[in-house]
């Protein structure tokens, strides 16, 4: 409370209120998901304040030590990326500054997929064509802005969906963001995950295909799904810069039988998820005197109830022998 009303006479005074930052020191372990053996030459970025506070390439035992200036209170999204894995974060906050801190994420292979490129449009998917139990993506032929030669095709594809909500748990942490929201801690929005797909389309030189025209996706879900009635769904991209969701339009739920699928039109390839906002619509604070004041003002206002009630007592044992 004295912090808060300190700030407030010095913003009024016209004196900028400073807030301390300190040097953290992060150590951050990176293993392949499917055997547990350490990832050397992975990418970790701290994100925080809508921009990458720090980035560095782990070494041969899949670890790095990350420094960054932080503000204690606050929320960063310590990120891990690899090419041939999917994209892994973790949130990570303090209250004080530790002497120590260690985060440790894990990285699903993506599967590879099957490409089939036809005149007019191209598709990836996974299993056998015009299955419905398998997730495939579909984008039209002159979506890809690279000529693309018939008869000398050097192109690849990646489509890795969750297959059950374990793997949930290898995508992205489900911190979302509105549109119209202004990036700080106090504006994400935790999600509660249904399923995440990541669709990459890799040209003869070894980087990502850009795409310029809406893309359908069409994805099973999750087995033990909790999701089991056709609904709609809002659903999310990945901002790499951010480490958040970026909210961008609705999906479908659709059942046919026991057959449950998740389909949507994506403006581009990458990662995308399907997911609600938490109950109450829950945010993050940014230092947590929101909810101090808060209980204090509950705690006054207790100790001011019951010394009402004691003197409504005494009032009534007065009258009553008066």
């Amino acid at each position: 409370m004295i912090i808060v009303v300190t700030q407030l006479l010095l913003t009024l005074r016209g004196i900028p209120f400073t807030v301390h930052h300190y040097k953290v020191l992060i150590k951050v372990q990176i293993f392949d998901n499917s055997d547990l053996t350490p990832l050397k030459e992975a990418t970790v970025q701290v994100h925080g304040n809508q921009s990458i506070l720090a980035s560095d390439l782990t070494g041969e035992d899949g670890i790095v030590t990350v420094t960054f200036m932080y503000r204690p209170g606050t929320w960063v999204i310590v990120s891990a990326s690899k090419h041939g894995f999917v994209t892994n974060s973790a949130p990570w906050h303090a209250n004080r500054i530790p002497l120590y801190a260690s985060v440790s994420l894990y990285l699903l292979p993506q599967r590879p997929a099957t490409l089939l490129l036809y005149d007019d449009v191209v598709q990836l998917l996974l299993g056998s064509p015009g299955s419905r139990r398998h997730p495939w993506v579909q984008l039209q032929r002159k979506a890809i802005r690279s000529t693309v030669n018939a008869s000398q095709v050097s192109l690849s594809a990646m489509l890795t969906s969750t297959r059950s909500q374990y793997e949930l748990g290898g995508f992205p942490y489900p911190f979302g963001l509105e549109n119209n929201s202004t990036g700080l801690n106090s504006s994400w929005v935790e999600l509660t995950a249904v399923a995440a797909v990541c669709a990459t389309l890799t040209g003869p030189n070894g980087t990502e295909m850009q795409v310029s025209e809406p893309i359908f996706v069409s994805v099973p879900l999750p087995s033990d799904s909790p999701l089991t009635s056709a609904t709609s769904v809002p659903i999310w991209r990945f901002e790499d810069r951010t480490g958040l969701w970026i909210r961008s339009g609705a999906g479908y739920i659709k059942k046919d039988g026991s057959h449950v699928t998740w389909s949507f039109v994506a403006s581009h390839l990458g990662y995308w998820l399907a997911a609600f906002p938490s109950a109450g619509g829950a945010v993050l604070n940014n230092s947590g005197l929101r909810d101090i004041t808060t209980y204090h003002t509950i705690f006054l206002l207790t100790i001011l109830g019951f010394m009402a009630l004691l003197v409504l007592i005494l009032l009534c044992l007065l009258l009553y022998y008066c």
